[in-house]
């Protein structure tokens, strides 16, 4: 489903609450790039992220191991995004071999970026789903039930943080 596609009363919340977050606060973004670099690291994975999912794209206010092209613009379109099944589903995304996968494989992220594996949470906050915190990685990986519940331990903190940074 693309964010678009969602339920329509949900949406002018959604992004009434994105709008209230300043996601360019340079503390905000430090803070963020911590979350994600400490969570790729305790699971070993090369990437980390702090997506918001707008409704053509996806932009990263945090991150961590991103190089060229996805540094530079810290987002992709939506269409090449894996986070924005986190967010239309509410629940966990995780693709163990993206070059197998259905939804994924013609993905430019996987047949140009050569990303392999992906794992991503909701971040909620005020009851709406902004964005995936998530990993990812060259390799095929199965993600482990822990894995995930690190993803949530750094979602959760992220959503207090953006809560503490909205201005109203």
């Amino acid at each position: 489903m693309h964010p678009r596609d969602q339920d329509p009363t949900a949406i002018p919340h959604r992004y009434a609450v994105l709008a209230d977050i300043d996601l360019d606060d340079p503390e905000l973004r430090h803070r963020l790039d911590a979350i994600a670099e400490r969570t790729a690291q305790r699971l070993g994975q090369p990437i980390g992220l702090v997506s918001m999912v707008l409704n053509t794209a996806q932009v990263f206010p945090g991150s961590y191991g991103l190089q060229g092209w996805l540094a530079e613009m810290a987002g992709t379109p939506i269409e090449w995004s894996f986070c924005v099944n986190a967010v239309t589903s509410g629940a966990p995304y995780v693709v163990p071999d993206a070059t197998t996968d259905i939804k994924q494989a013609d993905n430019p992220l996987v047949t140009i970026d050569r990303v392999r594996s992906y794992a991503g949470v909701p971040i909620i906050v005020d009851g709406a789903i902004l964005g995936a915190h998530c990993v990812l990685g060259p390799d095929p990986r199965a993600f482990t039930p822990a894995d995930l519940d690190e993803l949530r331990r750094g979602a959760d903190e992220i959503s207090a943080l953006l809560q503490a940074y909205r201005s109203r």
